[in-house]
């Protein structure tokens, strides 16, 4: 009896996952990346993971990249991380609270949830921000006030995010820059907005979000 054949397995192009009691493998990505990867369950099944583990699949297969220990990349809009286990490379997310990387991936998960769901209800394509990129924010927003998001057309590395709260005042104050990781995890209310495209915008009245769409911002 083989090790995994208790185990439900998944396929995503020629590469397949299995699992055993603590982690999910591939089985296939050696050829790509010289290791196979592994996921800490964390209570996560590989059906569960289907999106992030196509996501994956993708980049090294596409993308070819060279892979090192320590490399870190841009998983929708949060940041995961290839740790070097041996014959393997586990799967880490960054954890900002604990300031470093952790094992699984269910923050990964639950904000690309979060994402989608927004971008479902409005039936738009995701425009996903890379973690790293930058968003332009007014400095009152570290001091808890509710912060309006504005898409514009940004060119990297800026994420085209503006977060301006509604005492910003432009010939007093000066705006600043935060990534988009550094947003999210500052003000998690919004997670949840960061995968709308370029043009839309976000204000809230009291504990409501609405969103609407200008295409100037497109434009300019």
């Amino acid at each position: 009896m083989g090790f995994f054949s208790r185990n439900k397995t998944l396929k995503i192009r020629n590469i397949e996952f299995q699992s055993d009691h603590h982690y999910h493998y591939s089985k296939g990505l050696k050829s790509s990346i010289h290791k196979e990867i592994k996921i800490a369950k964390n209570n996560l099944s590989l059906e569960d993971l289907q999106p992030i583990l196509l996501y994956l699949v993708e980049f090294i297969q596409d993308e070819k990249p060279d892979i090192k220990n320590g490399e870190k990349i841009t998983c929708f809009s949060w940041s995961i991380l290839f740790h070097e286990v041996s014959d393997f490379f586990e799967i880490l997310e960054v954890i900002p609270e604990q300031q470093g990387f952790g094992e699984g991936l269910n923050r990964t998960l639950h904000i690309l949830k979060q994402q989608i769901s927004v971008c479902n209800q409005l039936k738009v394509e995701p425009d996903f921000p890379h973690f790293d990129q930058m968003v332009t924010v007014d400095p009152l927003i570290k001091t808890g006030l509710q912060a309006n998001l504005f898409r514009w057309n940004g060119d990297d590395p800026d994420s085209g995010w503006v977060a301006m709260t509604e005492k910003f005042n432009e010939e007093t104050m000066s705006f600043e820059g935060m990534t988009v990781g550094q947003l999210m995890t500052l003000r998690p209310e919004t997670v949840q907005f960061m995968a709308l495209p370029i043009g839309f915008k976000v204000i809230w009245q009291g504990n409501n979000a609405n969103i609407g769409f200008d295409k100037n911002m497109i434009e300019n």
